[in-house]
């Protein structure tokens, strides 16, 4: 449960926070925010992937 709801919460804060600054005529920030954080996410899962693909190595997995 509590990985539903903190995913949830953090998505509709991003989603708040992209419409703010749509609402205020900063479509620029609001692209940039949108591009930005699904680069980001999607860098993380791949490091994240690295990281736990070397550990197995390492443990013999």
């Amino acid at each position: 449960m509590t990985g539903i709801c903190g995913g949830y919460t953090t998505f509709s804060s991003f989603s708040l926070q992209t419409l703010n600054l749509a609402r205020d005529g900063e479509t620029a920030l609001a692209g940039a925010n949108v591009a930005l954080s699904v680069v980001l996410c999607l860098a993380g899962v791949w490091f994240g992937h690295i990281a736990a693909s070397a550990l197995n190595q390492v443990k013999g997995v």
